[in-house]
């Protein structure tokens, strides 16, 4: 109670200060002043409100993508304007909006639309601060010291960046999803749309005596905004009026509440009796079953396609899932900023999943990005106007055509030789892994790599690597080194290396070869080395400098030498954005995905499942 009793109290005290600043006008007058404004004044005010309103009735949309609930844009649209027209006039806004929309959305729920409702007010708030300390900085604004906007805008760049870095916050076994920069900028851009039409509605409603463009209207606006919104008094009522009185001490103070008292009228009576008449009607469960046609894919059944990659056993780690959509089936991961499609579809083409696979990122405010795609489908996908980056050759290898005669194996039978002589043994494990072993083996190799790398690299993990064919080398008895490999009936791919910094040199070689050596024997027609950085070719001098910079941090040249000594054929992979902005931010993502080796998990995609269950 005294939580709400404090607004109150604070637009009492704001509208008995307004009184006696105004105390010499006569209200009579100030009531002719208001019906004095022309019919296209009315006309101009009441569209400018409904294209605020439309702007900011779509944070909703954005808030229900964040959420992943399924509800269509009409219908959040609708129920954000609503909320909004209603509890910005009748006060404790937060409160009145979860109610309105656990009202107007009966499948919801009141907790999720009290986090909806959340969402809308943090991000608008946070929205409003960056486009203020914007518009203060470049518009004539008086009495506002300049490191009040620079302080906000270094906040905000701030943010901006642990969203980047850091999209999903963890405390206490909690888990709280940062938005997108996608969702960040579309409600950076909505809450400027809106605050401009307002300002315009107000803007429009000036008596003629009032001289003033709207470039000087707009900074006092906002911070007028800013002291209603804060106040939290029932529509900003006193706090409004005097910071635009204060902000504007040589304009007519009669003609300025003329102003503010029509744009009451046209912005917050006229919003709020509609937003009434639409609360009242009746409201019916949404149907989601039909949000997106897709669902979650089993991954065993998957991967005996023909068609899909073993390496797709990597989303069993990496919270990824097959998707089944309208254009095919293919493996998909979530970052921070993107959905990503992973290596080639299973079924279908890459061009007939474009768009379902747009349509399901919009739905999480991310953007669709296809990562280490063949030519094939990256051709396509160039076909059909998206920016297309090489980004790994795939080294492949055929092990039943696999020989060790010739030049081109001269280093490899080299490294054999040593890794023989220094009594290396390799066995393919059968029956229980020496797990305790083989964590002691990985966490040494960590330790001196740098830690593990995720999204398409594996991590060891004894539930992980169970599912995968293991082979291990020993050394009088102890496990210095192991290999993994996804296993399909028609593909092996290595995974995970791992040897100790001591184990001896070769050992590494020797259990691949016994690896190729094990699916020529069980006549598997392709072995993928995995994939290894493209060089630093001819590009762009700023391309060119940035993957020169990726190769070395990612041990390119060692990767590609090590792979070379198996003689394989190259793969080029791509990657794919539908713009080249889209695919530079994808491309910063995947990197951070990769080495900060922290993925979303999979809980999220269930709910897709769940909404066509």
């Amino acid at each position: 109670m005294l939580r709400h009793a404090i607004p109150i109290a604070i637009g009492v005290v704001c509208c008995w200060a307004l009184y006696n600043q105004l105390d010499h006008i006569n209200f009579s007058q100030l009531w002719q002043a208001v019906l004095s404004v022309e019919p296209w004044q009315w006309i101009a005010a009441i569209f400018a409100t409904a294209l605020s309103f439309w702007a900011v009735a779509r944070y909703d949309v954005v808030a229900h993508r964040h959420f992943q609930t399924g509800l269509p844009q009409r219908r959040a649209t609708v129920t954000g304007a609503t909320a909004i027209s209603v509890g910005q006039t009748v006060g404790a806004g937060a409160i009145v909006g979860a109610f309105i929309r656990w009202r107007m959305q009966p499948g919801l729920g009141l907790v999720s639309a009290a986090k909806i409702t959340a969402f809308v007010t943090l991000t608008f708030l946070a929205a409003w601060s960056v486009i203020t300390a914007t518009a203060v900085l470049v518009l004539p604004t008086g009495g506002v010291h300049v490191s009040v906007p620079c302080s906000v805008l270094a906040v905000a760049f701030g943010l901006l960046g642990l969203a980047f870095f850091n999209p999903v916050l963890r405390r206490a076994g909690r888990e709280i999803e940062l938005p997108t920069l996608t969702a960040m900028g579309a409600l950076l851009a909505l809450c400027l749309l809106d605050t401009f039409a307002a300002t315009l509605a107000f803007w429009v409603l000036l008596p003629t005596g009032i001289e003033l463009t709207i470039a000087q209207i707009f900074p006092v606006y906002l911070i007028a905004l800013g002291a209603a919104l804060l106040s939290g008094t029932p529509g900003g009522v006193g706090p409004f009026e005097l910071t635009v009185l204060a902000l504007l001490p040589l304009a007519p103070e009669a003609e300025l509440m003329a102003a503010i008292l029509a744009f009451r009228m046209v912005y917050y009576a006229l919003p709020a009796i509609l937003g009434g008449i639409a609360l009242l009607k009746p409201m019916t469960k949404s149907n989601d079953a039909d949000w997106l046609s897709q669902a979650l894919g089993d991954l065993d059944n998957s991967l005996k396609s023909s068609s899909a990659r073993a390496e797709l056993g990597v989303v069993r780690q990496n919270g990824g899932a097959i998707l089944h959509c309208t254009g095919g089936v293919c493996g998909v991961v979530r970052t921070g900023q993107t959905l990503t499609t992973i290596f080639d579809p299973i079924q279908g083409h890459s061009a007939d999943l474009a768009q379902p696979l747009r349509d399901i990122a919009r739905d999480q405010n991310r953007i669709v990005c296809k990562y280490k795609i063949t030519a094939r489908h990256a051709l396509r996908a160039r076909k059909a106007g998206w920016t297309v980056l090489h980004v790994a050759d795939e080294a492949m290898v055929r092990p039943m055509t696999h020989k060790l005669d010739g030049s081109k194996y001269r280093q490899l039978r080299r490294k054999l030789r040593t890794a023989e002589k220094a009594g290396v043994t390799i066995s393919i494990a059968q029956d229980a892994l020496p797990f305790d072993d083989m964590a002691q083996v990985s966490a040494a190799w960590e330790a001196t790599h740098g830690g593990a790398r995720g999204l398409s690299m594996g991590q060891f993990e004894e539930s992980y690597v169970a599912h995968q064919k293991v082979l291990l080398a020993y050394v009088n008895n102890m496990l210095v080194g192991f290999v993994t490999f996804h296993v399909t009936a028609h593909e092996w791919c290595l995974d995970l290396m791992r040897v100790l910094p001591d184990a001896p040199d070769g050992t590494m070689h020797r259990l691949v070869q016994s690896a190729i050596e094990a699916a020529a024997t069980e006549t598997v027609p392709c072995l993928s080395l995995a994939a290894a950085p493209a060089g630093p070719k001819e590009h762009a001098r700023l391309e060119a400098w940035a993957r020169k910079v990726f190769f070395a941090k990612a041990g390119g040249a060692g990767l590609r030498q090590f792979k070379a000594c198996f003689n394989p054929q190259w793969q080029p992979l791509y990657m794919a954005a539908p713009s080249p902005a889209q695919i530079t931010l994808a491309a910063l993502d995947l990197i951070r995905s990769v080495r900060r080796a922290e993925p979303l998990s999979a809980p999220q995609f269930a709910m897709l499942e769940n909404r066509n269950s």
